[in-house]
């Protein structure tokens, strides 16, 4: 097979999986199983696509493909504003792991950052918290445990930089939505105090997402290894 034509066979391919993957994350009730603490959350599944092209393909097809499945995904499951939504959070996770895929430790000492900021602020805010904000202050607890231990691990060398970079490109997803919605909707307050439990979820879902891409790119080398 030529190599342009090994490329679009790819890319056709990449971009049906994200749609698959976008559809299963549509069907797995996250929001229900966390009790509705966070209304539309998904895993995110979706985005481990894209993870893997940030490593093995170049940045031109990561933007193609990534706008390729804001576009597809909106028409096919949502809607105009869901496309907005979607095409932020995808700019601003694809322009942070473009950029620190060789130095991934960068990224999992912002979400370090992040996470510890975030729940300063919601403690702030809340001295004896309960119920939903409990399990908040829990989730963003856990994402900045697990920044730490990715990002000593990946000083180390004992995992991959897909972690560091799957993380800060999670995050940075859920930013990047928050953003646009500040710019499209009145309630700017709301969506502010919204975003700690965002960077929480977009932690745990980035390492979620990174085992999986790590585990993908690790048998595709064996694979290659053997032929």
């Amino acid at each position: 097979m030529r190599p342009q034509t090994q490329k679009i066979a790819r890319f056709g391919l990449l971009t049906a999986l994200a749609l698959v993957l976008g559809l299963m994350d549509r069907a797995i009730p996250v929001s229900a199983l966390l009790g509705g603490v966070l209304p539309g959350i998904k895993l995110g599944l979706a985005n481990t696509v894209l993870l893997y092209a940030v490593y093995l393909m170049d940045w031109k097809s990561c933007v193609a493909l990534m706008l390729t499945k804001v576009v597809l995904s909106g028409l096919i499951f949502g809607s105009l504003s869901a496309i907005l939504f979607s095409l932020a959070g995808g700019v601003l996770s694809l322009i942070v792991m473009l950029l620190i895929r060789k130095k991934p430790e960068r990224g999992a000492a912002a979400v370090i950052l992040l996470t510890s900021a975030a729940e300063i602020w919601l403690l702030s805010k809340n001295r004896h918290p309960q119920g939903q904000v409990l399990a908040v202050v829990i989730l963003i607890g856990i994402a900045f445990i697990a920044g730490i231990v990715i990002l000593v691990l990946t000083v180390k060398g004992t995992v991959t930089p897909v972690m560091g970079t799957s993380l800060a490109g999670a995050v940075s997803h859920n930013v990047g939505q928050i953003v646009m919605a500040c710019a499209v909707m009145n309630n700017t307050m709301l969506l502010i105090s919204y975003l700690p439990a965002l960077i929480g979820i977009g932690a745990a879902v980035g390492c979620l997402t990174g085992i999986v891409t790590d585990r993908v790119l690790t048998a595709m080398k064996l694979m290659k290894n053997e032929k």
